[in-house]
């Protein structure tokens, strides 16, 4: 049985881009991509809503010189090698190899993939998340937390989402980022 992970880069005050959309204060280096390369090791499937996948799926064919660095190599071999669901009901269906389209967040289907799977599930992008959070579907939230306070924009978390954390692991990067990985207690998300 997988566990159902959901991470982003975040600022320190909670917010995936600010308030004019700007994510400019997002830098992944070289440390970074090889520790989420490492923690990507064990999720064998991606779900991502429409503009994440547009942003992600850079990586299915990197320009070579992108992938100079073995950290990042490594990021765009692990990404390949997953299976990819995007939820949309806006985009044609993917060419991409490994991905497949869903018309919508079906969260009985989500939970049977989970509990299916050999490997780990990881939901990808706030709207996605919040509704499996808000049911209680969610085993694993890590915030990567860059060295930037955004003062507003979109939120990583839905608002009024309370929930239980276990720390499992942190790390502190060079640049300044931490990554924190929570487990998450269980049962509906309470407002």
């Amino acid at each position: 049985m997988g566990r159902l992970r959901y991470g982003m880069l975040i600022s320190l005050d909670g917010f995936l881009s600010d308030a004019s959309g700007s994510t400019d204060w997002m830098v992944v280096d070289e440390e970074l991509h090889g520790f989420t390369s490492e923690q990507d090791r064990t999720v064998g499937t991606r779900v991502y809503g429409r503009r994440l996948w547009e942003t992600m799926r850079y990586w299915q064919s990197p320009p070579e010189e992108d992938l100079e660095a073995a950290e990042v190599r490594a990021f765009a071999r692990t990404w390949q090698d997953t299976d990819k669901i995007v939820v949309s009901t806006t985009i044609a269906p993917p060419s991409e190899p490994r991905t497949t389209l869903w018309d919508h967040l079906d969260l009985d289907r989500l939970a049977a993939l989970v509990r299916d799977s050999e490997l780990d599930v990881e939901i990808g992008g706030p709207t996605l998340a919040a509704q499996a959070l808000e049911v209680g579907l969610v085993d694993e939230l890590t915030a990567y937390v860059m060295p930037h306070v955004a003062g507003g924009g979109t939120p990583w978390l839905p608002a009024g989402f309370s929930s239980g954390l276990v720390l499992r692991r942190q790390h502190t990067f060079a640049s300044g980022a931490l990554a924190l990985v929570y487990d998450v207690g269980h049962g509906p998300a309470t407002r």
